[in-house]
């Protein structure tokens, strides 16, 4: 009875917890880092120029770079639906978060700039994505962005820049089988890390 009882009881509580769980707990020294670089990054689906070591979520690997106006990520993750790259305020989960999701269109390579909104995402007035590199080969996706460190105002980030120095959060959702950005996502997974001043 008592085995029972305890079985319900962490049933309960990763029912609330649901995709909202918290980042494991990381020594600040040992978070991934947004590095810096003197120039321009080119998006072209390559991680060659990234600085850092990547992050890495979800069986992911995230690599993320700066030059101090805007900032750079590149994604390659197993996936046959739409992947999405969000960030928020240290610790912060999906609500409130700024999100990127990639999917194909009618075989077209397309992304959509998200408002995360409690456990749900809708799409943000306006983009401030610069350049978008997606392709999907064989199971794996590559995904990589730019977009300036400075957030639009009035889409209701709780986020307004990702200034140098910072700690910030990183999200990573997916959809295992659908391109429909719209669908909840399938696994969803958060890191946080630093942005190299």
């Amino acid at each position: 009875m008592r085995f029972l009882l305890i079985l319900m009881l962490v049933a309960g509580l990763t029912m609330v917890v649901g995709c909202e769980a918290a980042p494991d707990e990381v020594n600040d020294e040992e978070l991934p880092v947004m590095g810096r670089v003197d120039e321009p990054l080119s998006v072209d689906g390559s991680s060659a120029e990234y600085p850092a070591a990547p992050a890495q979520v979800l069986g992911s690997d995230i690599h993320m770079a700066h030059e101090g106006n805007n900032f750079y990520i590149h994604l390659q993750m197993e996936a046959d639906g739409w992947v999405a790259v969000g960030l928020n305020t240290r610790g912060g989960g999906m609500d409130g978060s700024n999100m990127v999701i990639g999917y194909i269109d009618e075989g077209t390579p397309a992304f959509r700039d998200d408002v995360g909104r409690g456990r749900n995402h809708s799409e943000a007035n306006t983009t401030a994505v610069d350049d978008f590199f997606f392709s999907y080969e064989d199971g794996t996706v590559i995904m990589e962005f730019s977009y300036p460190l400075l957030f639009p105002d009035g889409e209701g980030y709780n986020i307004g820049e990702l200034a140098p120095g910072g700690t910030f959060t990183l999200i990573v959702a997916r959809h295992s089988t659908s391109s429909d950005a719209s669908r909840q996502h399938t696994d969803r997974g958060s890191i946080d890390f630093t942005v190299e001043p």
